[in-house]
């Protein structure tokens, strides 16, 4: 072989390294884009960009290296997974628990996946705008009821997401904002973007308002060409970027009225938290506000009200989170070592009034300690533990310390319901948590 053709196939091995780069890189976006619209999308777009990077990192992965800046939360997912293997091996249903498994294993590839080939903003902002149009159809949808059908996910599992996209979206707003940003300007799109919430949500609601539905149309439209005015207007005079202003103006109203329409506690009680916890380490004086809004929606509008004071209500219903629960805790002390991944529906075994779609324990830690056991369930503490960590460490970063917010919210949300068993919940866990330990590297 000559020296030029080794030139020649070196050129092209990098080429073809380079390629595979691309697609990885713009893959991850596409992958956050559409996890808030369609899972069966999201799967088609992620399955083949891990299953390229496995490849094109075979040896490293041979090689089971952990670098030492992710070892604070490798160590215990890690562990964690393993617990996972370890209750299915000594659990009820062996077979039924590794078939879970492999695919939580597999896709929890993601993790690395994003840490090493991610662009933390880009990806961010695919998240934003795919949760975004997924609240738009939830607030048509909760307009017209009746009328627009469920076209994307449904509405426990937005929710979830929608607990995790908020506080991200926070962050992005903030990281974005820059000392010498003109506070006028600042007032005129954080006035526009609660008017706009207000507005949206008032029609989210119509149903109970008695809104005429022929009115709900002309005003979104044309709401949203002022929000597009707004946005070009503020891009010549405003320090932030055009994305940071459509996440303050359109994707942030969207994302609220979504979730206050959809009528899911958990999420409400997760969103407020985390919210609440990012205000804290930047502006306090949101914390007042955040806290009038929550409680002017609780008294305000009639369905909120009603779904908060039917809360005991429904958890001591018959076949209701206390039985659940009840039953849970049970399971607990007579499995120490858990009834194995994914084997949460034998619940039902025990009382027959819970209905058939109940095949969990609508809590996080109980579901998880009833599964793999109580050392288990404490691995996983230690991990949200190491990740708010991590991601609280540095202040100076805002982006980050919302991505710690926004886990704080997923688990604030998964005290009265199992949204690590969600598989479009999860994988934006995995999809955050990459984002962290890239966040780590840099």
């Amino acid at each position: 072989m000559n020296r030029n053709q080794r030139a020649r196939l070196s050129n092209s091995g990098e080429s073809y390294s380079e390629k595979i780069e691309r697609i990885l890189k713009r893959g991850t976006s596409v992958v956050a884009f559409l996890l808030p619209l369609k899972l069966s999308l999201a799967y088609i777009a992620l399955s083949p960009l891990i299953v390229l990077w496995a490849w094109s990192n075979r040896l490293t992965l041979l090689r089971g290296s952990i670098p030492e800046r992710t070892r604070g939360i490798a160590a215990p997912l890690i562990l964690f997974l393993s617990l996972c293997v370890l209750s299915a091996a000594v659990g009820i249903a062996p077979w039924r628990s590794f078939r879970a498994l492999s695919s939580l294993i597999f896709f929890a590839l993601t993790i690395p996946l994003f840490a090493s080939k991610a662009e933390v903003k880009p990806v961010c902002f695919a998240l934003v705008v795919g949760q975004s149009i997924a609240a738009l159809h939830s607030f048509f949808e909760a307009a017209f009821s009746g009328v627009v059908p469920r076209v994307f996910l449904g509405k426990v599992t937005e929710s979830g997401q929608l607990a995790i996209t908020i506080p991200l979206a926070l962050g992005m707003i903030y990281s974005a904002r820059r000392p010498d940003s003109s506070r006028a300007d600042d007032f005129r799109a954080i006035a526009f973007a609660i008017v706009f919430t207000l507005l949206l949500t008032a029609n989210g609601f119509s149903p109970d308002l008695g809104l005429p539905k022929t009115l709900i149309l002309p005003l979104v439209a044309a709401l949203v060409v002022a929000v597009a005015f707004l946005a070009t207007q503020l891009k010549r005079i405003h320090s932030a970027t055009r994305e940071t202003l459509l996440t303050l103006t359109l994707a942030m109203p969207l994302m609220i009225c979504a979730l206050l329409v959809n009528l899911k506690r958990g999420p409400w009680l997760g969103t407020i938290i985390g919210a609440g916890c990012f205000a804290c380490f930047y502006s306090r004086k949101l914390i007042a506000p955040l806290a009038i809004a929550a409680i002017s929606a609780a008294i305000l509008i009639t369905p909120i009200r009603d779904r908060i004071l039917d809360s005991y209500e429904h958890f001591t219903i018959a076949g209701g989170r206390s039985t659940i629960w009840r039953i849970g805790a049970e399971l607990i002390s007579e499995y120490p070592l858990g009834i194995g991944y994914h084997n949460s529906g034998i619940l039902r075994e025990f009382s027959p009034e819970i209905p058939p779609e109940l095949k969990h324990f609508h809590n996080n830690l109980l579901n998880i300690a009833a599964e793999t056991g109580w050392l288990g369930v404490s691995v996983f503490i230690w991990l949200i533990i190491a990740i708010v960590k991590t991601c609280f460490k540095d202040r100076d970063k805002p982006l980050y310390v919302a991505l710690g917010c926004a886990v704080i919210s997923w688990q604030c949300a998964g005290l009265v319901e199992y949204n690590f068993g969600d598989s479009e919940v999860t994988i934006m866990i995995w999809i955050l948590l990459g984002l962290i330990v890239k966040g780590e590297a840099e």
